[in-house]
């Protein structure tokens, strides 16, 4: 395997605030971690670096391609937790979907063909004109992770994925990680439940262990 991502004696946080301090982790290509940890150890602020989203306060980040090359052009998506989505906003299943294709998609018919093929992955194809105030949690989440696949993303996010779900729910998704997710693709998990997660497959980083 190669490596996909390298902190090295990186100083995570906020202007105001570090909450990581001489923190140094490696990700191989097509591994699979659970980042675990209570809450305020860091995860937020470790998934949200890792995006690009805020910068290091110090140290260093490098970004892989798969010959092993430093990139900055990773491609990178994001499940987000389901109880931060707004569900009164008005917007369609598909439009979910279809904010996740890739911008050189520009063909109508080749982005509608795509939307209908994620769906069906997802299970969800017969909720794609409903509007995403109207669906369960199970289904939401469903939608959300078929708009994260759409890319067909090299590293992927997912943000206590189980959490706010109901045990079939959390069975059938996890199932749907596993049918789905190609194995070369990395991801990283934050969850509060390693032990519901298929936990064999999931190395584990126990956050509160370098938290300041």
């Amino acid at each position: 395997m190669s490596p996909i991502l390298r902190l090295e004696d990186a100083q995570l946080g906020y202007a105001d605030t570090l909450v990581l301090s001489h923190f140094d982790w490696e990700i191989q290509r097509g591994e699979r971690w659970a980042v675990t940890g209570p809450n305020g150890c860091g995860k937020t602020t470790l998934m949200r670096t890792l995006l690009g989203l805020i910068p290091l306060r110090g140290g260093s980040l490098l970004r892989f391609d798969c010959e092993g090359k430093v990139t900055n052009t990773l491609v990178a998506s994001y499940l987000p937790q389901i109880n931060q989505i707004d569900r009164h906003f008005p917007i369609r299943v598909w439009e979910v979907i279809d904010s996740g294709l890739p911008n050189v998609m520009r063909s109508a018919v080749e982005r509608k063909v795509e939307i209908q093929r994620l769906a069906g992955a997802v299970g969800i194809r017969e909720l794609l004109e409903s509007a995403i105030g109207k669906l369960s949690g199970g289904q939401l989440q469903r939608a959300l992770l078929a708009r994260a696949l759409a890319s067909q993303p090299e590293l992927l996010i997912l943000d206590e994925p189980l959490s706010f779900l109901d045990r079939a729910y959390k069975q059938s998704f996890e199932a749907l990680l596993e049918a789905l997710v190609p194995e070369e693709t990395t991801m990283l998990m934050v969850t509060h439940d390693i032990a519901g997660s298929g936990a064999g497959a999931w190395q584990e980083l126990k956050l509160d262990e370098y938290a300041r």
